[in-house]
């Protein structure tokens, strides 16, 4: 009974102390939230507070100005947080009931809020502050809360993340990083990663810290447009730290420590034009991850090779090898946009490989090819559904039942395909992609276009097919159309027939915008055909250099609501584009004009197109108009330009009538946002200035024959050489004086063109490029200008203005070969070369050129020496893998003569000009040793060679052409 009454007597000393202790442990604390200087104090209730109360406790904060004391329970503070643990067990706070809590008091108020179990609604700007109270507090479900919002919010693609959630990221990863939060700074580097292409569009992409770009570029996700932007944008990054590190004085290992990161690139999958003009004049290409060469260093000289070693294989080979260290095209499930524009390296196999590596599959496995059993087996790729744009610009070597195949298993969503100047891509192609890709809405296979294939703009005295190319087509089902299609290109392509242009017709019935320009073989009739299977109006339509004639008109009219006023403007036409369509006559233009209200974009350029057809047209928001070589007067202009004052882009060079009127006169007193101006006669000093064109707008100032601009008014560009970047003067006359001060002036010049201009500039005009322009100029011609220039100026200039991408030289004839080889070997980025007229440059050859310039794309050698082999042209192609377009003349052969390349069926070649001259008569008198070659000799004719899928023509030309 004793022990009993013990047993009794201990059970309730227990129960009284838990009594205590939990009386204890639940008393309330008041947590004292300080905002400085406060006009007085509120008590909150934290436990009796809703969602909704926590959301506007800030807001009523911040507007009263008043402290707010909260009371809590102290069980729950001890439970949730790691600082008030430690504080009520091991401080003398422990017995306070009022505590001063010093912190962010929006970030209190989160914490407060995750303490009482609700979920927070948070933005990009709170995570970092909330999640370094979290940590300082020991709050855990604070930070999960960070975490989850982190992965939520930067996994999801650039469909959810936003601007503002990508301006915040490198904060959050600091924080974390600071903190220890290694799973935050982890979901940072993914979320980076997957939203690259939007980040470096960003202006603070350059504050990103170094490791979380490593991480960022290492990362298996890393979605990029293409390994140009990837490499861009760490150049861009790199450039902006070595700036702060050279200001903060820091050590030189840490400078050469963040070139690792360009390891990351792969070089071989970069555009050649880009290596050879970005990277070869400014950094060593040892920095980048090249692999395993042995003693032989990388170089300009050899970077085409290294390109192509990996890559150029056969496709059995290239697939079966070990598929480690492999260039691989970065496609990973985000992928909404590829961009191989100008990686000509790309092959069919190199498509498939990319695919396959990607972290879709972990393995892909082989399997039979049903569609072509001729074809390798190519492995299995995963599909990238995000996948809606591809470009595969100016890739000539991968074959189209390659691409349709790889379109078919990889991004059967795809709505945009841009496949310009790729030559060996049939126009048949779109039977195929009715399979392949049948929700597609923008398909482009533009070639460039050339004079020679604008009817009437020359005098052919002949023309044959001198090859005829086998036509295949794919294994796809050509009944089958595409009918979400919006917008097709097809400029340049020569073999166009109308029969083909009808069938596109029937099988596209959704398309509102065409450009068929320079499509040469299409009859007026065949276009009338065309535009009649569309009963609603074109949105854009060009036709430049076609056919386009009386029939054509009146079809394109046919689609135009009579009631022009009720008309949508979002269902007019609001580009047409009509240059060099010699079939119209005035009262087709003046009906066109009359009916199209609504027009942006107007080119009528070398049409009969006069006031009259002008006066007619009443639309107000045109941008862009293109009048060259017309009957228009300074009044119809001026008419023109009045009612549409939002008019960015004018050219009316060679309009001999715009001299009368007084342009100046009638325009007085307008104010234009002009942009871009090419004028020749009616362009003075008084009309530069009466059109606002010394206002801050104007980028780009083109002055032709017929207009005349005094230095004064150039030296006054310099009042907006922050966002003007191109001049151009032909026939005009100029001064070293003026020059020096335009050059010294227009630090951000891009584009200098001087062309048959009286009054010779000096050599001190050349050598103010160094501290002007010359950094940033990427085109510079001097024709005609300078015939005092010598090799010592061409290597000035080479040092001056490193960057140059298009150079021509005209008229200079003390130029010898050494100023080729400097060419050569200090602008391997030059895609466009001009040398004319320059007597001694190739006496010895150009074989320097080929090794030295691979990037070329448009080469023009006429009247340089006698020293270029009959098999150039052949070599040029093989060396050149980018090379468009080329024009000779037979009086540099040294065997006078030029000999028809062959196998160019699959290269870039497309066009290859060759002029002729008379033989100098026998009663000229003899000239310099330095020309005598040339004197007496006149143009006689042009050859004109022009590859297309359909084979080879060759036409005979009366006139001497020359690259546009």
């Amino acid at each position: 009974m004793a022990d009993r009454s013990h047993e009794v007597a201990s059970l309730e000393g227990e129960i009284m102390s838990s009594s205590v202790a939990a009386a204890a442990a639940s008393t309330p604390v008041l947590l004292e939230v300080g905002f400085g200087c406060c006009d007085g104090e509120k008590i909150v209730e934290a436990g009796t507070l809703s969602s909704e109360d926590w959301k506007g406790l800030v807001a009523e904060v911040e507007n009263l100005r008043i402290g707010l004391i909260f009371r809590v329970n102290k069980e729950l503070l001890v439970k949730q947080s790691t600082y008030f643990r430690s504080i009520f067990s091991n401080f003398r706070e422990a017995g306070y009931e009022r505590i001063m809590v010093k912190w962010d008091t929006p970030t209190i108020f989160m914490l407060l809020q995750c303490m009482h179990g609700f979920n927070l609604s948070l933005s990009s700007s709170m995570v970092a502050p909330l999640l370094q109270g979290a940590v300082f507090f020991g709050v855990e479900s604070a930070i999960s809360a960070c975490e989850d919002w982190v992965a939520s919010m930067f996994h999801t693609g650039s469909n959810q993340s936003n601007d503002n959630t990508l301006v915040c990221l490198p904060s959050i990863w600091t924080t974390a990083s600071d903190t220890g939060v290694t799973s935050i700074m982890e979901h940072c580097a993914k979320g980076l990663a997957i939203n690259f292409a939007e980040a470096v569009l960003w202006e603070g992409f350059v504050d990103i810290p170094f490791l979380l770009l490593w991480a960022c570029v290492d990362h298996p996700e890393l979605t990029v447009h293409s390994e140009m932007q990837l490499c861009n944008a760490l150049l861009r990054w790199y450039e902006n730290q070595t700036e702060e590190l050279r200001l903060a004085e820091l050590t030189k290992h840490l400078c050469e420590g963040y070139t690792s990161i360009f390891k990351k690139i792969q070089l071989s999958l970069l555009p050649i034009e880009f290596i050879l003009g970005r990277l070869v004049p400014k950094y060593p290409l040892e920095i980048f991850e090249v692999g395993t060469r042995g003693e032989e260093s990388l170089s300009a000289a050899n970077i085409l090779e290294y390109c192509f070693a990996s890559i150029l294989k056969s496709p059995l080979e290239f697939l079966q090898k070990s598929w480690v260290g492999k260039p691989a095209i970065r496609l990973t499930r985000h992928s909404q946009e590829v961009d191989l524009s100008g990686c000509q390296q790309v092959t069919g196999p190199l498509l498939f490989w990319s695919s396959a590596a990607c972290n879709l599959l972990s393995k892909p496995s082989r399997k039979s090819n049903p569609l072509f059993p001729h074809k390798p087996l190519w492995p299995d790729i995963p599909c990238f559904e995000n996948l809606k744009t591809f470009t595969l610009s100016r890739c000539w070597r991968i074959q189209e039942e390659d691409l349709c195949e790889w379109l078919a298993a990889a991004c059967p969503k795809l709505l945009i395909l841009r496949l310009q100047d790729c030559p060996q891509l049939a126009i048949s192609i779109y039977t195929s992609l009715s399979a392949c890709c049948p929700l597609l809405e923008v398909l482009d296979l533009s070639v460039t276009e050339e004079i020679v294939e604008m009817k009437g703009a020359v005098t052919v005295q002949k023309s044959q097919v001198l090859v005829v190319y086998p036509v295949t087509h794919g294994s796809y089902n050509k009944s089958d159309g595409l009918p979400n299609l919006k917008e097709l290109s097809l400029r340049g392509r020569s073999e166009l027939s109308d029969g083909m242009f009808n069938s596109l017709g029937y099988k596209c019935p959704a398309l509102q915008a065409v450009d068929i320009s320079g499509c040469s073989q299409l009859t007026d009739s065949g276009i009338a055909t065309f535009l009649n299977l569309y009963p609603n109006c074109f949105k854009d339509f060009r036709a430049a250099g076609t056919s386009f004639g009386p029939a054509s008109s009146r079809a394109l009219l046919h689609a135009v609501p009579v009631d022009v006023a009720s008309t949508s403007k979002n269902h007019a036409l609001q580009t047409l584009d009509l240059d060099k369509c010699f079939g119209l006559e005035e009262k087709h233009l003046i009906q066109l004009l009359k009916y199209q209200p609504f027009l942006a974009y107007l080119s009528m350029a070398y049409t009969c197109v006069s006031d009259t057809a002008l006066f007619a047209f009443s639309g107000t928001d045109l941008l862009h108009l293109n009048l060259r070589e017309t009957q228009v007067s300074g009044r119809a202009v001026t008419h023109i330009m009045a009612k549409n004052s939002r008019l960015k882009v004018l050219n009316t060079r060679g309009c001999t009538q715009m001299a009368t009127n007084n342009l100046e006169l009638q325009c007085d007193g307008q104010s234009f946002q002009l942009e871009e101006v090419i004028m020749g006669w009616g362009l003075s000093d008084s009309s530069f200035k009466s059109m606002g064109l010394g206002s801050c707008r104007l980028q780009s100032l083109t002055v032709g024959v017929g207009g005349t601009v005094s230095n004064t008014t150039l030296r006054s560009l310099s009042h907006i050489s922050s966002t003007f970047k191109h001049i151009s003067l032909c026939f005009q006359v100029i001064s070293d004086e003026g020059m020096m001060s335009m050059l010294q002036e227009l630090k951000g010049l891009h584009t200098l063109e001087l062309r048959h201009c009286l009054g010779q500039i000096s050599r001190e005009s050349i050598r103010m490029f160094k501290g002007g322009c010359g950094l940033n100029l990427t085109c510079l011609r001097l024709e005609r200008v300078t015939p005092w220039m010598e090799d010592s100026d061409v290597l000035l200039l080479s040092s001056t203005c490193p960057g140059l991408c298009r150079l021509s030289f005209v008229g200079c004839h003390c130029l010898t070969s050494d100023s080729l080889r400097i060419i050569a070997s200090k602008w391997h980025g030059l895609y466009e070369l001009k040398l004319e007229d320059c007597y001694q440059i190739t006496m010895d050859g150009a074989s320097c050129l080929l090794l030295g310039c691979q990037a070329l794309q448009v080469l023009h050698l006429r009247h340089t020496g006698k020293g270029l082999s009959g098999s150039f042209i052949q070599d040029s192609s093989m060396h050149l893998p980018l090379l468009q377009k080329l024009a000779l003349d037979t009086c540099d052969s040294v065997e006078k003569l030029f000999n028809k390349p062959t196998n160019t069926r699959y290269s870039a070649l497309r066009v290859v000009q060759i002029a002729r001259c008379h033989q100098p008569s026998l009663f000229c008198l003899p000239s310099t040793r330095a020309n005598h070659h040339y004197f007496g000799q006149c143009h006689k004719d042009t050859i004109v060679l022009e590859w297309n899928t359909c084979g080879l023509k060759r036409r005979f030309v009366n006139e001497r052409l020359c690259f546009s």
